[in-house]
């Protein structure tokens, strides 16, 4: 029977350094990435999914917040409220999009423990080394896109900061100087944008290429 548990997958993605070297030993510097499992591919496939729908719901929710401050009606309400409605709107996708992350790192890992488990009962020696080199060649595309996902949590995580840190300033002060007051952190959300879009475009292109190779 294949237990799981988290400290058998970090022993796994502990050893995605070794893997990335032996497909280098074997397979040169220069080969293509190995298509990937089914499964794995079908979780992929839907992680691209989500990642397509937070780039168009963070085009939203800071197209609300431009109109906000620079076209601020006499009453701020409805379109503090559309802000609101709209950072919520993110907050949910964002939240399903890490729903879909651990269900695809689940199938990543029953993969890899299945894998473990079939080497050691493979008795023909060629047969076994090239279910290896298959394995290792998986773990440098995972390493790949787990690398790209990693690079959107260093922007991500100011860039939904200051959002929120918006919404909560003006729950209090939703007045004419409150507006003005939160404008260095409104600039920020503004200077911030770009390279989030680049991280999140970088990473769907990652998967997306994973997926079209399987």
């Amino acid at each position: 029977m294949i237990k799981r548990g988290g400290k058998v997958f970090n022993m796994v993605k502990a050893n995605l350094a070794a893997g990335m070297v032996v497909t280098i030993l074997l397979a040169g510097c220069s080969s293509t990435p190995a298509p990937l499992p089914p499964k794995v591919a079908a979780g992929l496939k839907d992680l691209t999914a989500k990642g397509v729908t937070l780039k168009g719901q963070i085009e939203k929710t800071v197209g609300a917040l431009k109109d906000l401050m620079s076209k601020p009606p006499a009453d701020y309400s409805s379109q503090f409220e559309r802000f609101s409605d709209e950072l919520g709107i993110l907050e949910a996708k964002v939240e399903q999009a890490v729903q879909k992350r651990t269900a695809m790192e689940t199938v990543v890992e029953d993969q890899f423990l299945t894998w473990e488990e079939n080497l050691k009962q493979l008795r023909d020696e060629e047969l076994r080394a090239r279910a290896a080199d298959r394995r290792a060649a998986t773990e440098v595309t995972y390493s790949e896109i787990q690398q790209k996902l990693a690079e959107i949590r260093m922007v991500w995580t100011p860039f939904m900061a200051d959002l929120t840190d918006i919404r909560q300033y003006l729950n209090d002060d939703l007045t004419k100087v409150g507006l003005q007051n939160i404008t260095p952190t409104v600039k920020r959300v503004y200077e911030r944008k770009p390279l989030v879009i680049k991280r999140l475009d970088a990473a769907i292109e990652t998967l997306n290429n994973a997926v079209e190779r399987s």
